[in-house]
C-alpha cells in the first residue's frame, strides 16, 4: 500500500499543480490525504480549493486556518472569503478533525494537521520529548502524520513515528520547493519519503499583486523567505 500525504497549500494553487502532477506521474498511491490549511494566505484560494475538490477518493482533515476562515474577520480572511463561494465555505466547515488509514493489523497511520490533540500545537522537530508526549496520549497509531510546521522531517519518540510532511504552498525550511511524502508499507514496515517539487516561484510572487492581496508586497516577500 502507497499513501500520498500532503498539506498546507494555503492558496498557491501553482505550487499544487505541480504536486499533483508529480504524483499523478510518479507516485502511483492507493490513497491521498490532504492535511489541512488549504486557502488561506495564497493568491489563488479559490482555483486551489477547486484542484483539491476535484481530486477523486481523497480524504481530507482541518488545518488551523480552514477553521479561522469560517470565524475570523482581518484583510487576509476577508479576501480569501471573498474568492469562495458559499458551498466552498460550508466543505471547510465539515472536514473532518483525523483520518486513519490501516495497511495491516498494527499498522495504522494516523493524519492530522498539528498534532493529535488540536490545530494549534506545533511538533516541532526539536521540541523536548516531555512537551511532545502529551499531545500523543492516547494515540494507538504507529505513525503520525502531519503538517503546520512546514517543516519536513521524521522523528521517533517512544513507539511513534512521528512525520511532518511539510508545505505545499508555503515552505518555511529555506528551500522554495513545494513538498509532498509517500509512505509505502512494505508488509512489515512504512517506508516514509518526502519529495521536493520545482514551481514557478516568481510567477506566484507576482500574484499576490496581481489579484490585489491585502498587503501584497509584504507578502510576497514573506513567501520569498521561505523561513520563520
Amino acid at each position: 500500500m502507497r499513501v500520498v500525504i500532503f498539506s498546507d497549500i494555503h492558496g498557491n494553487a501553482v505550487a499544487l499543480e505541480a504536486v499533483l502532477d508529480h504524483i499523478h506521474r510518479e507516485a502511483a498511491p492507493d490513497a491521498i490525504v490532504v492535511a489541512g490549511d488549504l486557502v488561506v494566505d495564497g493568491p489563488r484560494p479559490a482555483e486551489a480549493l477547486a484542484l483539491l475538490r476535484d481530486l477523486s477518493g481523497a480524504l481530507f482533515v482541518m488545518g488551523n486556518t480552514d477553521q479561522d476562515v469560517l470565524h475570523q474577520s482581518g484583510d487576509t480572511f476577508d479576501f480569501t472569503r471573498s474568492k469562495l463561494h458559499a458551498d466552498d465555505l460550508k466543505w471547510l466547515g465539515n472536514l473532518p478533525f483525523s483520518q486513519q488509514i490501516t495497511a495491516a493489523p498494527g499498522h495504522d497511520l494516523l493524519v492530522v494537521h498539528a498534532n493529535p490533540r488540536n490545530l494549534c500545537d506545533a511538533l516541532k522537530p526539536d521540541l523536548s520529548p516531555v512537551l511532545v508526549r502529551p499531545l500523543l496520549e492516547g494515540v494507538q497509531q504507529e505513525v503520525i502524520a502531519f503538517g503546520h510546521f512546514h517543516v519536513p522531517y521524521i522523528r521517533h519518540i517512544d513507539n511513534y513515528t512521528l512525520v511532518d510532511v511539510a508545505s505545499v504552498g508555503l515552505p518555511r525550511d529555506g528551500v522554495l520547493r513545494a513538498v509532498y511524502v509517500t509512505l509505502t508499507f512494505d508488509g512489515r514496515n512504512w517506508q516514509i519519503a518526502h519529495h521536493r517539487i520545482v514551481f514557478d516561484v516568481e510567477a506566484v510572487a507576482r500574484d499576490y499583486e496581481a489579484v490585489g492581496y491585502p498587503g501584497a508586497q509584504r507578502q510576497a516577500k514573506k513567501f520569498l523567505k521561505a523561513s520563520y
